[in-house]
């Protein structure tokens, strides 16, 4: 769920202040900041921006709700965009394929969760000769699902794996198709609401904690066009720091929260409501972000190489 700890921002936002009087071009000479994201929590504290016009005046912005994260590579690659949120992974096999862009943050670290079909599994045991839906063969849910079965000395084959694309794969798994299936919300909370067969089992954060000790994986983060950052450094500062006080406000604002997306994602506030409970949107130190982040890659990487281009992301990565 939602980490309770924020900060007290008035010096930082003063901050940004001064590097706005200082830095922002008048009217005439507007920035173009286009942005990118899909509609899950990460993509709020955008438009907590626009809703509460933190938007600094000079700038010409433009934010695109789309979960086509194949184009927002290809729009970012051609420099027709600025900001970019999408899962790590895919950014880090981006990056290793020469995309030019750099991970600011990672921002969502609780968001999987998997459900079964009329019956409760208390572990990963319970699922030997059951079918379960994961959205993509060689993506980051096939890569838990396959390393949490490894790590709990069960071979993935004893599993039949069905692989469908999402939200299909939600209605599939609600059709009684499969025995169980990983869904990230707020799909979890959808499928629970419709389904009266649905139980959740699993929390896969907590799976993954049974091994590395800690419950935050990092799933989705917030990226930056290498050209437009090295063309505007004060527009990083400034929207990575604005970006940083809307994660604070949905933290301390959940309810508001989920009623900005709903008006936004074309989704029920109170589904959203209830899905915001199971979902971690918070953004820790850099050296502690690089260091999940890194752990988690280096475990893609051993079992799924291909996943991040077949190498480790380096130093430049980093913003």
């Amino acid at each position: 769920m939602f980490c309770k700890k924020t900060k007290k921002l008035t010096v930082f936002s003063l901050i940004l202040l001064i590097l706005a009087a200082v830095f922002i071009p008048s009217a005439a000479q507007a920035v173009e900041v286009n942005v990118q994201a899909p509609t899950v929590p990460a993509a709020i504290p955008f438009l907590w921006m626009q809703d509460e016009g933190k938007i600094p005046s000079a700038v010409d912005f433009n934010l695109t709700l789309s979960s086509d994260h194949q184009r927002g590579m290809s729009l970012i690659s051609q420099n027709e965009i600025g900001f970019l949120i999408t899962g790590s992974n895919v950014a880090a096999n981006a990056y290793n394929r020469g995309i030019d862009l750099k991970m600011l943050n990672i921002n969502t670290w609780a968001i999987d969760y998997l459900l079964t079909n009329n019956f409760k599994a208390d572990n990963w045991d319970d699922l030997k000769g059951k079918s379960l839906a994961l959205p993509l063969q060689g993506g980051p849910l096939d890569f838990l699902a396959r390393y949490l079965l490894a790590e709990n000395n069960i071979n993935p084959e004893e599993v039949n794996l069905v692989y469908r694309a999402l939200p299909g794969a939600a209605q599939y798994f609600m059709a009684g198709n499969v025995d169980a299936i990983i869904l990230p919300e707020p799909l979890v909370t959808v499928t629970l609401a419709k389904s009266d067969q649905a139980v959740l089992s699993l929390d896969i954060q907590k799976e993954w904690a049974e091994i590395h000790g800690d419950e935050r994986i990092p799933f989705v983060g917030l990226f930056v066009n290498g050209k437009f950052a090295e063309d505007n450094p004060q527009f990083v500062e400034i929207f990575n720091g604005l970006y940083k006080q809307g994660v604070s406000w949905v933290n301390e604002n959940p309810a508001e929260a989920a009623d900005l997306a709903a008006a936004n994602f074309d989704m029920p506030a109170p589904i959203l409501k209830k899905s915001m409970q199971r979902v971690n949107l918070n953004i820790y130190s850099d050296q502690e972000s690089k260091e999940i982040t890194e752990l988690y890659l280096s475990e893609i990487l051993e079992m799924y190489p291909e996943m991040l281009g077949g190498s480790m992301i380096d130093e430049e990565f980093y913003y």
